[in-house]
């Protein structure tokens, strides 16, 4: 053993030293000699269903902007912080506020209010959503902590030919339904790459 350990230190590392260590069998040992012992037998045996775990209801994020309350998908939101000064825009789209440079790159920040009603552009956005891959950001106002919408209690739309973001009216908690990547994608479309 190492000179340097206590002796409690000693003895635990014999105790592992025996355990791993496999015990000797001799030549002349018969099979009733020898015990078998069956280690992780579920291994070999014939895959069993797993028991079924309640869904959890997935987090949404609740937004106000121009008096809507709409619901963001948790999954989708990568940070959330006050609102920070913002680089000008490069157009004049009412839809984009500037841009925001952070740490891995830079984000482009689209006006909820404006989003959802274009006369409301410009209203208060105390709170900066930063989403997905972190190249588009939300400025709106976050009231609540995140709360859990069960999709039983969601209106879904299907192929939306305006506002395709909206994915759905949820009836409890009262609010839109944000489909994130479509949001994005329109974003793209109305202010470009």
């Amino acid at each position: 053993m190492i000179g340097n350990m206590s002796d409690a230190e000693q003895i635990v590392a014999g105790y592992l030293a025996e355990l791993l260590t496999p015990a000797p069998v001799t030549a002349d040992a018969s099979p009733a000699q020898v015990t078998v012992v069956a280690i992780e037998s579920w291994r070999n045996t014939a895959a069993q269903p797993a028991p079924e775990t309640p869904t959890v209801p997935p987090r949404y994020l609740l937004c106000v902007a121009a008096g809507v309350r709409v619901a963001v998908s948790m999954a989708d939101v990568t940070h959330m912080l006050p609102m920070p000064p913002l680089t000008p825009p490069r157009n004049a789209s009412p839809i984009c506020l500037g841009r925001w440079r952070h740490p891995s790159g830079e984000a482009r920040v689209a006006d909820l209010a404006a989003i959802l009603s274009p006369d409301m552009a410009g209203a208060p956005a105390p709170t900066l959503v930063l989403l997905g891959d972190r190249r588009w950001a939300l400025a709106c106002e976050v009231t609540d902590e995140p709360v859990e919408i069960d999709a039983a209690h969601v209106q879904w739309r299907d192929g939306a030919t305006t506002r395709p973001w909206l994915a759905g009216m949820s009836k409890e908690p009262r609010c839109g339904v944000i489909g994130t990547a479509a949001l994005i994608a329109w974003l793209e479309q109305e202010l470009g790459p």
